[in-house]
């Protein structure tokens, strides 16, 4: 005999969200004239709340999938179809209501072992619905919605009217926190507010929003919560801590790009009270290009600091054999993005992307992202492309209304490049007896990149470093810095004559002293 789960044996429920209540009417609505219905619903969007409340209210049995598979366990792979139907069937005969909760994981057990295939689905439901028919009894099947290659006929058969649980609304946000933490101390909470930050939350994330709140008695502020969802509710594919901690205000030279930034994603996202008074949202489609190693990458890293739970990368390590694991990949942490939104979608190094023969499919898949993020529901996501080479990133991409915003990188003037140079010296531990020359010393490294700049500097702390191990004389942090930069012209300069390309030489002459032993500091490059 199945065990049942009576939701008259259970304690007092929850009451439903205003969607749920929706959804819960018209199942009773349906169920007077219907012998049988589907109840279909994603995790946390409150399905066995429902069907507790219908249930309750009907008179019914509520039996969990866990439940029949159970009950089941012992039995024959041949047998185990016509074991679950008759447990079902045994139900039907004690309650005037049935209703199965989780039934997608029936349906995807029926039929494994042999060759029935949907047999479950098909044809022993056809029978349970027929038996419940003709002696006035009702069935409810719920689960969650079909997978995007399935209808909703191969899960749960072709002969029963569907309805949908849909994904909350702002009333539904405050009922929920309303169950939890009390009419008092929520009353005042701008819910429209949180909705706008995420408006995907499904009723775990939800629950464990406010149940973080429970220990203190204060009223609470839609400022309150978003600050509880950034830290603590809202997930990245990206590990900030595993990050390197860049932010704006640290970045040289790319002001304008900041700017930008600033104004179009990080505002909307930041200001909330603003973007929602003047209907602001990030934009659609954001391209940062430019030369190898002018600040694409590290951009983006002070952009994942700076959106935390709000930012969602993709790069080159989700390549991999077959193209489908890629797209697998890719479709996760896009789903993860849209239930995060507003949030960020950052695809690094995108022009190497589509060289790549084995995910050939990229470009349509972007093209019906970018599509489909003019629906409400996928609005507030942004995709930021970065590329060496804007000519290599598809024009279909870059048309108007896809790609709305442009921003390029450049290789560093003078000025920039000393900025660029004080920033990374700066607290980094080389000598300071003598005051570092940094506009003399960007004056020798035309061509230099931020890239070669702060590998300059991580050069010059390992000559002081090797110095220190020789036990040699100090020098001052200007001669390793140029002793450093003096190394990268002559190693861009072999690079240059192994390959035939001019464009490879950087670097100016030196106004810094370098040692009699060499560029290196020492008898011995060893490098």
């Amino acid at each position: 005999m199945t065990a049942i789960i009576k939701a008259s044996e259970n304690t007092l429920l929850p009451a439903l969200a205003p969607s749920q209540a929706k959804v819960y009417q018209q199942l009773l609505d349906l169920l007077a004239i219907m012998p049988a219905i589907v109840l279909m619903g994603s995790t946390g969007s409150g399905k066995t709340l429902v069907l507790q409340h219908l249930a309750d209210a009907m008179g019914g049995t509520l039996i969990s999938a866990e439940t029949v598979v159970d009950a089941c366990r012992s039995v024959s792979a041949q047998n185990w179809d016509e074991a679950v139907r008759l447990r079902i069937e045994q139900a039907l005969e004690q309650y005037p209501v049935v209703v199965i909760d989780d039934y997608h994981y029936i349906a995807s057990v029926s039929g494994r072992s042999d060759t029935r295939g949907g047999y479950f689905p098909m044809l022993a439901m056809r029978q349970l619905i027929a038996k419940a028919g003709r002696d006035n009894k009702r069935l409810v099947l719920a689960g969650s919605p079909p997978q995007a290659w399935e209808s909703v006929g191969d899960v749960y058969g072709d002969f029963m009217a569907a309805l949908s649980l849909p994904a909350f609304s702002p009333a539904d946000y405050q009922a929920i926190a309303r169950n939890l933490l009390g009419e008092a101390r929520v009353a005042a909470t701008d819910f429209q507010l949180v909705y706008r930050y995420a408006a995907l939350l499904n009723g775990h994330q939800l629950r464990t929003l406010f149940n973080l709140h429970t220990l203190d008695n204060l009223e609470l502020t839609g400022e309150q919560l978003i600050d509880t969802l950034s830290r603590y509710v809202l997930s990245s594919n990206t590990r900030v801590s595993e990050v390197e901690a860049l932010t704006f205000d640290r970045l040289p030279g790319a002001e304008h790009i900041v700017e930008a930034l600033e104004t179009h994603i990080v505002l909307p996202l930041e200001n909330r009270q603003l973007a929602m008074q003047l209907g602001l949202k990030p934009k659609r489609g954001v391209l940062l290009y430019g030369p190898p190693g002018t600040g694409k990458t590290s951009i983006g890293r002070a952009l994942a600091h700076r959106m935390k739970g709000k930012f969602f990368l993709i790069d080159g390590s989700f390549v991999s054999e077959p193209p489908g694991n890629f797209f697998g990949k890719l479709q996760s942490v896009v789903n993860e993005a849209k239930e995060n939104a507003p949030s960020v979608l950052f695809i690094d190094d995108a022009d190497l992307l589509f060289k790549i023969d084995h995910i050939a499919g990229l470009e349509r898949y972007l093209l019906t992202l970018l599509d489909g993020l003019e629906s409400e529901s996928a609005s507030g996501v942004c995709v930021m492309m970065t590329a060496m080479n804007a000519a290599l990133v598809p024009e279909a991409l870059l048309r108007s209304g896809r790609v709305e915003l442009w921003l390029q990188t450049h290789v560093p003037a003078a000025p920039i490049r000393a900025r660029i140079l004080e920033r990374w010296v700066e607290g980094c531990g080389l000598p300071t007896s003598a005051p570092v020359m940094f506009q003399d010393l960007a004056e020798t490294t035309e061509g230099f990149t931020p890239a070669d700049l702060r590998r300059v500097v991580s050069d010059a702390k390992a000559l002081y470093a090797m110095d220190i191990v020789k036990q040699r004389r100090e020098l001052q942090a200007g001669t390793y810095l140029q002793n450093a930069i003096d190394e990268v012209i002559r190693l861009r300069g072999l690079m240059a004559d192994s390959l035939g390309d001019d464009s490879l030489r950087v670097g100016g002459t030196g106004s810094y002293p370098v040692t009699d032993a060499g560029a290196c500091g020492s008898d011995a490059c060893g490098w």
